[in-house]
């Protein structure tokens, strides 16, 4: 005897019934899983979002996190008027 993984009842192990009792609850099992994959409307968007120019990377990082986890909250902007930019070092290859 097994265990279904999505009801919990108890039923008789065969080859085609190994996790789940029955065909609806292999289903409502695949259904109720969360989503690895975006939607066909999502990948639109990211390929109009590649089209786009935009004049930083923070509004580009919005716009993603928008287009694929809108119930996020919005990222937060860094203070920069503070903050001093340094030259970067670059290496010479002699």
């Amino acid at each position: 005897m097994g265990t279904c993984e999505y009801c919990g009842n108890r039923f008789p192990l065969t080859r085609s019934t190994r996790k789940y009792c029955t065909p609806r609850c292999k289903t409502n099992a695949c259904l109720d899983r969360n989503p690895s994959r975006i939607r066909a409307a999502e990948v639109r968007a990211l390929y109009a979002l590649l089209e786009e120019n935009f004049t930083t990377v923070d509004a580009l990082r919005e716009e993603l996190r928008r287009i694929v986890a809108p119930e996020r909250p919005p990222i937060p902007q860094p203070d920069l008027v503070d903050e001093v930019w340094e030259e970067p070092y670059v290496p010479a290859l002699d």
